[in-house]
């Protein structure tokens, strides 16, 4: 098992101490800069919103941009086909009937 380390990230020019593993506190560090970048732009557009809701807001935005992504990789074709084997046995079993 990894040893945690304590890493310093920022948001909205607050620092935040996590403690991550070794292997993830490259991927933590970008992960904070990519979020904190939303943020900031969110409150550039916004700034009359609290830190709080630009936080809501970008953790809403990022989960979009995640779900959006995930649907882009399931192949339509499966679906498709999944769909029509269907299609062909509910009409086999009509034409049976």
């Amino acid at each position: 098992m990894s040893q945690l380390l304590p890493i310093k990230v920022r948001f909205l020019g607050k620092d935040y101490t996590l403690r991550v593993s070794e292997e993830d506190e490259l991927a933590t560090l970008e992960m904070a800069e990519y979020l904190d970048s939303k943020m900031r732009a969110f409150k550039e557009a916004h700034p009359e919103q609290s830190d709080l809701t630009a936080a809501v807001i970008t953790g809403l935005a990022i989960t979009e941009e995640l779900f959006v992504e995930r649907a882009s990789g399931l192949d339509p074709g499966e679906h498709v086909n999944t769909v029509l084997a269907q299609m062909e046995k509910k009409l086999s079993k009509a034409l049976l009937s």
